[in-house]
């Protein structure tokens, strides 16, 4: 207990930072308490340098393998257009078809790359929707589940041609969520045969190759209808439904747990126990007091027995297997390649509104 309490246990909190400054803080932070993935902020830093500088320094501060993140997923105002042409949005590339969507991702998946970063919070895997629509917009491939089966496929298979790892989102799927709610946890009234033939066809396509699933923040009455619990609370949904129905044996990531409507009545603490108690393997907390409460929660937590060891031994066996994915050196790019990149997001934006313009 005392190994995983003092040196690993903080692998299990993915750090979403507050702003991309290095600071001693942050250095200190990272090395007393590794976590298992840094989520960095948006926007990026202000040259592609800067950002290669930060990831380096994260990677060396951090000593064993570490998820570096963010989430593009195309379109105006993503990470990458800070440096190169925005890419479009998932629904406009799914209109081109999965061949469109794997070239994107490609290019993507590249920038990636030079820039330090293994993972990305992509593909959206939810349907499109009349509810959805208010909640991701253009975010989602489309309504069809094989479409979207299809086109996340060629986006994670152009991520993984430069090794980056993809994080499926957001499970069981939102397209059946009432997101125009003002407050209060939203909840899918959806039917177990609904859900399974429609929102779940993608996940159940691509959870094999999938090395992340980022779990929703909404509850389901189908399986949980006595008493609605969020997807990333509820043991139904992870150990019952992703593990045991589905046979997942990847990361699944819990978020949201800042927020009161999805964690309820329970303390920021207990929601971090009791969703790694339903089977996440990680959670996502804000850098600063969130990190540093939700690493006494979890030593707290199993020093009074309402979390076992064994549950985090198991969720720190998935992590580092998919940190085993993770290249284990970055050399920087020269500036020729970061420029031929460039060059390439520019074609392919060319060549995408010509195409968008002819079928219009």
């Amino acid at each position: 207990m005392n190994a995983i309490r003092n040196a690993s246990l903080s692998r299990v909190l993915f750090l979403r930072l507050k702003d991309n400054r290095w600071t001693r803080s942050l250095e200190s932070g990272l090395r007393d308490s590794p976590p298992g993935g840094v989520l960095l902020a948006d926007p990026l830093p202000r040259t592609p340098d800067d950002t290669l500088a930060l990831t380096l320094k994260i990677r060396r501060a951090c000593s064993n393998p570490v998820f570096i993140a963010i989430r593009e997923e195309g379109g105006p105002g993503s990470p990458l257009s800070r440096y190169f042409a925005a890419l479009p949005l998932p629904r406009a590339l799914a209109k081109m078809g999965a061949e469109a969507v794997a070239r994107s991702s490609d290019l993507m998946g590249d920038a990636l790359r030079l820039l330090g970063l293994n993972t990305n919070f992509a593909p959206v895997l939810d349907l499109a929707t009349p509810l959805s629509e208010k909640k991701l917009g253009a975010r989602t491939f489309g309504r069809d589940p094989q479409g979207v089966a299809e086109c996340g496929g060629a986006l994670m298979c152009g991520l993984a041609r430069h090794k980056i790892l993809a994080c499926g989102k957001h499970f069981p799927g939102w397209g059946s969520v009432p997101f125009e709610r003002a407050s209060g946890l939203p909840v899918s009234a959806k039917t177990m045969a609904s859900l399974w033939r429609e929102d779940l066809l993608p996940f159940r396509k691509l959870l094999p190759w999938l090395p992340m699933v980022l779990l929703s923040s909404a509850a389901y009455k189908a399986y949980d209808f006595d008493l609605p619990r969020p997807a990333s609370l509820s043991s139904s949904v992870v150990e019952g439904l992703l593990r045991g129905k589905l046979g997942y044996h990847g990361v699944a990531l819990a978020f949201d747990l800042d927020s009161k409507d999805v964690r309820g009545a329970l303390s920021f603490g207990e929601a971090v126990i009791q969703s790694l108690n339903a089977g996440c393997d990680m959670v996502m907390v804000d850098q600063g007091e969130r990190f540093g409460i939700s690493l006494e929660a979890l030593k707290t937590g199993i020093q009074s027995g309402r979390l076992s060891t064994q549950r985090v031994e198991e969720a720190l066996k998935r992590i580092q297997a998919a940190q085993k994915r993770i290249p284990s050196s970055t050399s920087k790019p020269s500036k020729k390649a970061i420029q031929g990149l460039q060059k390439g997001f520019d074609e392919f934006s060319r060549e995408f509104i010509r195409e968008e313009s002819s079928n219009g």
